[in-house]
């Protein structure tokens, strides 16, 4: 199981998740369920700042987490 984040990254998981409208943008579902992502992992030493977060719906989160989507961090 990951580490639990500090305040400030879930914050700005939820800011992202507002700022982006809940739009995943990968593949542009609005979802109310949508994830608040580190580009950079935390585990990884991934900042809470809002230029490492990006919004993703359930499916795709999943799809990343699991190896089958690919995310290219220097488009964002």
């Amino acid at each position: 199981m990951g580490q639990k984040r500090p305040y400030e990254h879930q914050k700005a998981q939820k800011e992202v998740k507002e700022l982006e409208s809940y739009q995943c943008m990968v593949c542009w579902e609005v979802n109310p369920k949508a994830h608040g992502h580190h580009l950079i992992p935390y585990s990884e030493g991934g900042s809470a700042a809002m230029q490492n977060m990006m919004t993703l719906c359930p499916s795709c989160h999943t799809k990343y987490h699991n190896g089958e989507l690919k995310i290219d961090i220097h488009r964002f």
